[in-house]
């Protein structure tokens, strides 16, 4: 035992610690025990001042802290401290306070000792946290050097600057958050700007200074002030406050203030060997989102970034002198073509952000998350997006809709059976939650499963395991579960159709989608997608809206959401020529509400549309909408088509479906008997 005694003795004597704690008794305590264990103590400070003044004359490798010492000053406002000076610390306390344990939690401690303690917790804890600090040392240097390769990669790929930095954005945005990220380049007297605004979990918005004074409402030309006036000495974190004050020197600053609501920033001003300058600016909402570690990360990226766009910038010099040889492509080779992936839900209003924010905090997790709104609101993509955020994405995401199951199926569906567990089952079949054994199941219209089969669900989400049908033993599964609902479950279980003990099981990350009407400004975001998507897919030119159709899509109330959109912007597409500005194939509010006006009568042909207006009053009177509507949009296809279905240009080929498929819907909804063919040359 000896000769380890020595060997350990050895490893800690050129360790050094300071004890910063205002008790004697304590501070005296931990100084033996350190000292007899071999470590090294540079002191003892009893407040923040006292600590700061030990530091200045011998670095510590390591601080024990106290979090309440004499004076103003506590041991959190030291610890930010220590965490700007990259020396680890340890917190020394008795304090249970709520409030106070989440601001240690912050400053992100190596470790932490409960008062009253004993020898081996004070050892225990200094070898752990030398430990931590070592090797989390070590990974944040990995990670720099994969940050500085990544960075050059995508900096010297070709390609329009718009891209490039597009790409450097995506790969900051995984060490330094943000919510808008503005580069400000210039060179010479050319001064120009590029804008990425997060609208998605991983989708970017890139804007132009003119859309950015669109969206800001401003009627006065924007012009850039010279980098001369605006650089910054150095790297510079601002608090909400210190944002505010440059804003008022920057008027380009406080137009993204005003516009995103912006409230902190961290900058990292770059200045070229050719004269070139750069100003790269993360800005987010929260008021203190930039820390010691992004700044310190941004420092040490600070002579990389220099070499790299250095390099860039004499590589695309010569580009440009050999650019006079070929004039006539490379613009066109340097054209981007956007293609925006509706994995992700679009859109930039303020609740669908927050709707991010906390699908960003569950996704990580295995907590059960029910996903509520109406209809067509996108809860499915939402589930995708949590599954795809989680340690789970490598596994299958398996999705059942319980409304659509017959109610003698719906457990062979979830579940399985045994070969002969009930007629019909010829062999043995795998349920739904053993398939996604591993990964996600995704339970949508949960509100629909009947209350036999809740108390059966409700016991995999206590237990973890399954029994299938016939089966004698049960089957342990690991899956991780998001329900969807566009019921209120609460009434549901108010009225007894929904178990209240599976309603709080399933309630444990609440997330509800807000309704398009209540993100209008989304409005002309997602129908730009859908309209710009659908006429690709139809081989046609899309040159916009009128200010007449945006207004129309954006004063609608679409009961039927974002999927009503799609369709809506579908059939305008497939109405359009390709060769003018979108138009609507009818009036929004006749479509969607006049569907359920009493059968016409001469009469009611005189009163105002309005006044038959009326929303869906359940489920069966939204499907009836939905299938009048599906009636309604095939003939006006078939017209278009002048009744033809099959071949090029046919309605099964606009439509997307296959003939056999169209034909059977025409005769099961009876088209046929009604529509009347125009003459070739009508």
């Amino acid at each position: 035992m000896q000769p380890s005694s020595n060997s350990s003795i050895s490893q800690t004597s050129d360790y050094r610690i300071l004890i910063v704690e205002d008790e004697y008794v304590i501070a005296n305590s931990i100084e033996i025990i350190l000292l007899d264990a071999g470590y090294g103590v540079i002191g003892i400070a009893n407040s923040v001042a006292k600590a700061l003044a030990l530091i200045e004359r011998q670095r510590p490798d390591m601080v024990l802290l106290d979090i309440y010492l004499k004076g103003i000053e506590t041991g959190i406002e030291l610890a930010k401290q220590l965490e700007k000076m990259n020396i680890p610390f340890i917190y020394i306390s008795a304090n249970d306070n709520q409030s106070v344990l989440e601001a240690v939690k912050v400053t992100q401690p190596s470790g932490y000792i409960v008062k009253p303690f004993r020898e081996k917790d004070v050892l225990t804890a200094l070898e752990i946290g030398r430990y931590r600090h070592s090797h989390g040392v070590e990974l944040k240097l990995k990670e720099e050097k994969a940050l500085q390769i990544a960075l050059t990669d995508a900096l010297s790929e070709k390609g329009s600057w718009e891209n490039r930095l597009l790409n450097t954005a995506k790969l900051f945005q995984k060490h330094i958050p943000f919510d808008f990220l503005t580069i400000r380049h210039q060179r010479q007297d050319t001064k120009q700007t590029f804008n990425y605004y997060r609208v998605g979990f991983e989708e970017y918005q890139v804007l132009s200074l003119q859309a950015i004074q669109q969206m800001a409402n401003s009627k006065v030309d924007f012009e850039l002030l010279p980098l001369d006036e605006q650089m910054p000495k150095g790297w510079a974190r601002h608090t909400q406050e210190e944002l505010a004050i440059w804003s008022r020197q920057d008027p380009y600053i406080q137009l993204l203030l005003k516009t995103f609501r912006l409230n902190s920033s961290l900058v990292l001003p770059l200045k070229l060997g050719n004269g070139e300058r750069f100003i790269i600016c993360f800005l987010s909402r929260d008021d203190e989102s930039y820390n010691a570690r992004n700044q310190a990360l941004l420092e040490c990226l600070e002579q990389p970034l220099l070499l790299i766009l250095e390099r860039v910038a004499a590589y695309e010099e010569v580009e440009r002198l050999s650019e006079k040889l070929k004039q006539e492509n490379v613009y066109l080779q340097q054209e981007v073509k956007m293609l925006v992936n509706f994995e992700e839900i679009i859109g930039t209003s303020e609740s669908l952000l927050n709707l991010f924010k906390l699908v960003t905090q569950v996704a990580p997790t295995d907590t059960t998350v029910l996903v509520m709104g109406e209809s067509g609101t996108g809860k499915e993509l939402i589930a995708r997006a949590i599954h795809n955020q989680s340690s789970r994405k490598e596994r299958i995401l398996v999705k059942i809709n319980c409304a659509t199951l017959p109610g003698n199926l719906i457990e062979s569906e979830l579940f399985g059976h045994e070969k002969g567990a009930f007629t019909g089952a010829f062999e043995r079949r795998i349920g739904k939650f053993e398939l996604a054994h591993g990964g996600t199941i995704f339970l949508d219209e949960i509100g629909e499963l009947p209350l036999e089969l809740q108390a059966k669900l409700l016991r995999v989400l206590q237990e973890k395991e399954i029994e299938r049908i016939g089966g004698k033993a049960p089957v342990k599964t690991d899956v991780r579960i998001i329900a969807a609902t566009n019921r209120n479950l609460e009434t549901e279980v108010l009225e007894g159709r929904f178990r209240m003990d599976l309603f709080f099981r399933l309630a444990t990350f609440p997330l509800t989608l807000p309704a398009l009407r209540e993100r209008k400004e989304d409005i002309p975001l997602l129908a730009d997608f859908f309209a710009r998507k659908l006429a690709k897919k139809q081989k046609k030119s899309f040159l916009g809206f009128s200010d007449l159709v945006l207004s129309e899509l954006s004063n609608y109330e679409w009961p039927g959401n974002i999927r009503e959109l799609e369709n809506v912007m579908e059939q305008a597409v497939i109405l359009n020529d390709g060769k003018s500005l979108l138009s609507l194939g009818r009036p929004l509010q006749k479509r969607s509400f006049a569907l359920n006006a009493p059968p016409s009568q001469p009469e009611n042909r005189k009163v105002d549309q309005q006044a038959v207006f009326s929303l869906p009053k359940d489920l069966t009177e939204m499907k009836q909408m939905q299938k009048t509507t599906e009636r309604e949009y095939i003939l006006a296809i078939l017209n278009q088509t002048n009744g033809r279905i099959r071949g090029p240009g046919g309605a099964a080929e606009l439509l997307n479906l296959r003939p056999t498929t169209l034909e059977y819907r025409i005769e099961k909804m009876g088209i046929r008997k009604i529509l009347t063919v125009r003459p070739p040359d009508s």
